[in-house]
């Protein structure tokens, strides 16, 4: 009997070992399976997202222009990154291990740097491109040609080549490749240092600085326009009639003397008087009346001045100019909150674990800061090109199909 309730215990324990063993395999297939549709999904929509930018700039000859040709040429490096880096990414993600050998992980791992380094290079000099437009508009519309996009743009590549190649010449230490089934980036500390300052943070730090300059910039020339529509609403002529005798002549018309003078004052409007400020200094022109023994008596209660004109367009064009500097904030707030949403935690993560021995992170949560970064690939045409208007029209054609040179 004892035999037999040990054989049963046995069996039910294995039974149920076996059925959990079961329902965890099909938990992890079933996250495998929802994680690779999502994955799929991220690629599509960036090749998609990019190719198109790609084509807008080819096919509209409105949209070939410096600024432009710099989006366009961030496009190709974000293409680059959703078709030679990303299908990689996801296959070792899925699988949870790297199964393509190490000579493909060492191609993977320098397409991955140079690729999304150079891509984050290329916000760079779209920054340094807009502060010198709005900072020096005057002379760089000269400057501003397609053979210096064509320096930035290979600025851009070039360090991402430095940055990139020295792992494969042997800047690692000999134990990144110790396990045949990981792909992971150089930990040596030098290369960590070197690696995360030139590809984010100094870029970084430049972005700050720049997009910081350009919003004051932007907000000095909006303020000043709002200030020369307020001068202009308070210079406009304006003439009220005040209380004041009128000599009446024989025949019934009226007689008055005039005595002008002219006196520096600030610009205001009065009764009595017309005056006309300019940058400060105003004309007075004052009536005088003789008084005769026949005059005829206005009312002594002060006539507001007529309004002016424009008045209610020097309003309007005020609120135009503010809602400019809003528009202005936000489009920066989108543009530096996005690449740092995206890079930061990965470049954190980068820089601190090869010096952090005995810290961990959970695999879930360095899968999700690595597709963050990626996902800047697919965000950043949405940011440089559909928000802006001229793109939305092309993409337009593009989608009827009725895409012409023009």
């Amino acid at each position: 009997i004892t035999s037999s309730l040990g054989s049963y215990n046995n069996t039910t324990e294995s039974q149920d070992w076996s059925g959990n063993a079961t329902t965890v395999s099909e938990v992890a297939l079933s996250y495998q399976i929802i994680g690779s549709l999502f994955l799929a999904a991220l690629i599509l929509f960036a090749i998609l997202g990019n190719a198109c930018v790609i084509a807008a700039i080819a096919l509209e000859r409105s949209l070939q222009n410096v600024a432009n040709y710099l989006i366009g040429s961030l496009a190709v490096t974000d293409l680059m990154v959703s078709v030679l880096v990303l299908p990689m990414a996801a296959l070792y993600q899925v699988l949870n291990k790297w199964t393509l050998g190490q000579e493909m992980c060492d191609i993977f791992i320098s397409l991955d740097v140079l690729c999304c380094t150079s891509s984050i290079l290329h916000l760079c000099a779209i920054a340094l491109d807009r502060y010198w437009a709005i900072t020096d508009p005057i002379d760089y519309v000269n400057k501003r040609t397609p053979r210096r996009a064509a320096i930035l743009i290979s600025l851009t590549w070039l360090i991402g080549f430095s940055i990139s190649i020295p792992p494969m010449l042997g800047w690692r230490k000999p134990e990144d490749r110790a396990d045949p089934d990981a792909c992971t980036i150089s930990q040596d500390h030098g290369y960590t240092i070197y690696s995360t300052f030139g590809a984010f943070y100094i870029p970084l730090i430049l972005m700050l600085v720049l997009y910081g300059r350009i919003f004051r910039a932007a907000r000095f020339r909006i303020r000043k326009t709002v200030k020369k529509t307020e001068k202009a609403k308070i210079s406009d002529k304006c003439l009220a009639v005040s209380p004041a005798l009128f000599p009446r002549k024989a025949n019934g018309e009226v007689s008055k003397t005039w005595r002008r003078s002219v006196e520096p004052q600030p610009g205001s409007c009065v009764n009595g008087a017309l005056k006309h400020s300019d940058d400060g200094e105003s004309f007075e022109i004052t009536e005088v009346q003789t008084v005769s023994r026949n005059h005829l008596s206005l009312p002594n209660n002060p006539q507001p001045c007529f309004e002016s004109r424009n008045e209610k367009n020097t309003e309007a064009k005020r609120k135009v100019a503010l809602a400019r500097e809003r528009k202005t904030v936000k489009t920066l707030g989108i543009i530096m909150g996005t690449f740092i949403f995206c890079w930061l935690p990965f470049f954190i993560v980068a820089l601190v674990l090869p010096f952090c021995q005995d810290c961990f992170m959970p695999e879930w949560l360095r899968a999700v800061i690595n597709w963050l970064g990626y996902s800047n690939s697919l965000l950043n045409p949405i940011i440089y090109a559909y928000f802006n208007k001229d793109f939305q029209n092309a993409f337009k054609k593009i989608l009827k199909c009725k895409c012409i040179r023009q």
